[in-house]
């Protein structure tokens, strides 16, 4: 069969974005990547992208701009690497690149497939789970922190030929897999993001200095906790994250057992920064809204109590609004603001 896919942008020169781009262009596909700010789609033509950490350390100059609207003809592929908050915008203005037969990945945290198929169509809508994990250090340099795998799948049906073939192009970037029906492993990292990519937010702290703490163990089991009762609700058969995460498994073992498996999940990815906090870091806002806002609104759709996502939720608005510092102190908060509300275990 002939391959369907020639030629590929990438949107978003961050981790996720850069790291594939770069990874592609290396392999030698047909990859532009957009950068939004000239300057940087400069410094990448010019000097390249780095990407260095977990065994690797490589310069790839990619093909570089600064716009969707400098790009001519269409494209068969579409990587929307942007945040959560910037998809919507961005899938306008990719519609005049698009042929017929065209696919548009979203990579984005947070279940994005919805919003996205209303504005590129059904038919072109693949959502994609992001596993590896990569800091942003600057513009035109990337740090990979963990290994991971990627999924892929499309909202209402099975894996087709197309699909399987752009599997096989993002197998250069890392292992990925497709399945079924993408929503169930979309939720399975929304929970986990939720868990530790949110509190990774109000403490400032990378996830294997975080989840020494009891406290962060304690609302990890309180957030994964409400998600779970959420996903019952809504028909969802959640599936373990990356294969290795077994929610239900962790949420229902005794005490001891589920904070050594927490701290393990700390251990196994402990220089992983949360990618919320860095947009923080560099002046952007988080994607709360997608993640923790998410299970608080299909909770109230549902009549489902989320007390622990809810004061999460507004405690990351309190940060971006300049009202709250990102402090370990705002854990402690958290236990003494709803301990009455929500049963946490005491060991």
């Amino acid at each position: 069969m002939a391959k369907a896919i020639r030629n590929i942008v990438v949107v978003g020169p961050g981790a996720v974005g850069g790291t594939t781009a770069g990874m592609l262009f290396r392999k030698g596909y047909d990859v532009t990547l957009v950068c939004k700010y000239p300057e940087v789609a400069a410094k990448i033509r010019d000097e390249g992208i780095r990407i260095h950490g977990l065994g690797k350390d490589l310069q790839v100059k990619i093909p570089a701009t600064a716009s969707l609207k400098e790009l001519k003809g269409t494209f068969d592929l579409v990587l929307l690497a942007t945040k959560a908050t910037d998809m919507a915008e961005t899938a306008r203005e990719v519609l005049p690149l698009l042929h017929e037969q065209s696919k548009v990945v979203s990579m984005q945290n947070g279940i994005m497939e919805e919003e996205l198929s209303g504005i590129v169509g059904r038919e072109r809508t693949v959502g994609c789970v992001v596993g590896f994990g990569a800091t942003m250090e600057a513009y035109g340099s990337i740090e990979l922190t963990s290994h991971g795998d990627m999924w892929l799948g499309y909202m209402d049906r099975d894996p087709d030929p197309q699909l399987e073939e752009i599997s096989e192009i993002l197998g250069e970037v890392t292992t990925t897999h497709t399945v079924k029906r993408i929503l169930p492993t979309r939720y399975a990292k929304l929970i986990i993001n939720s868990c530790t990519s949110t509190l990774g937010v109000i403490t400032g702290m990378e996830l294997g200095q975080l989840l020494k703490k009891k406290q962060a163990r304690k609302l990890f089991v309180q957030v994964g906790l409400e998600a779970i009762r959420v996903a019952d609700a809504m028909g969802l058969q959640v599936p373990p994250y990356g294969g290795r995460i077994h929610f239900r498994t962790i949420l229902n073992s005794p005490g001891p057992v589920r904070h050594l498996a927490i701290r393990i999940i700390g251990i196994r990815y402990k220089r992983m920064k949360s990618t919320n906090l860095q947009s923080l870091e560099r002046g952007g806002v988080t994607e709360i809204e997608y993640l923790n806002g998410y299970i608080v609104d299909r909770g109230i759709s549902l009549d489902i109590q989320t007390p622990v996502n809810q004061k999460l939720l507004e405690m990351v608005r309190e940060i971006e609004n300049k009202e709250r510092p990102i402090t370990p102190n705002n854990l402690e908060e958290i236990k003494y603001g709803i301990s009455s509300m929500v049963p946490v275990d005491a060991s």
